[in-house]
């Protein structure tokens, strides 16, 4: 996968139900292994433009993720989406397949420039 970034939160494990620490891995804005939170605004690289993925300042964008495995019961990560609103971090929802990622040919689908 190579660099990533990830999203912070407590929230319930989508196959237990125990609220867990759970982790997100990324890839938008610059991927460095940064570590987000909830409504913290994306690092993006303006000296070497190509260390991104995607561009800076777009109105709404849905992320594709994959939690990492859930601390209690061990369950493979599970996929999700993060949303975007002018380069913060907003919200997540569990991935139900609506955005078509393969054809896009990215981790992430631009909604609103």
């Amino acid at each position: 996968m190579g660099a990533f970034n990830t999203l912070h939160l407590q929230a319930p494990c989508l196959a237990c139900g125990a609220e867990i620490a759970l982790v997100l891995q990324f890839k938008y804005a610059e991927n460095w292994q940064y570590e987000y939170k909830l409504n913290d605004q994306l690092r993006w690289n303006s000296r070497h433009p190509r260390s991104n993925d995607g561009k800076p300042g777009a109105a709404h964008v849905v992320i594709s993720a994959i939690s990492e495995d859930c601390p209690v019961c061990k369950h493979d990560g599970d996929d999700y989406l993060i949303h975007v609103y002018n380069d913060v971090l907003t919200s997540i929802e569990p991935d139900d397949q609506r955005y078509n990622f393969f054809d896009a040919q990215r981790d992430y689908v631009v909604l609103a420039e």
